[in-house]
């Protein structure tokens, strides 16, 4: 995890989503997940490369659930990006990099 990621969970949710920036992009993950795993260093990338543009958090699922229900997550590795509170993208699986930022630019 880089300083540009933050790690999210139930004490520290509200805090993150009321930051200022409007666009926020969620990682959803589990330790157990070999493409969570392989997803990481892209999604670090993206978050040093567009932390101008949008806070980057990570939420573990094992840790969190509640998050993970609370955004209708089915399957990991899951990406929301956030704009206003509201979701307006979810990038399921794992995809090129390009993808990612595609999303969070969309915002």
């Amino acid at each position: 995890m880089t300083q540009d990621v933050t790690t999210i969970d139930a004490s520290n949710f509200n805090d993150f989503m009321n930051e200022p920036g409007q666009v926020k992009v969620l990682r959803f993950w589990a330790t157990w997940c070999r493409p969570c795993i392989a997803l990481e260093p892209t999604y670090n990338e993206v978050a040093t490369e567009m932390k101008d543009t949008a806070r980057f958090g990570e939420i573990d699922i094992d840790i969190a659930p509640e998050l993970a229900g609370s955004f209708g997550i089915r399957s990991v590795p899951t990406v929301v990006v956030l704009k206003d509170g509201l979701p307006i993208d979810m990038v399921v699986g794992l995809n090129p990099k390009s993808q990612y930022i595609q999303a969070v630019k969309a915002a």
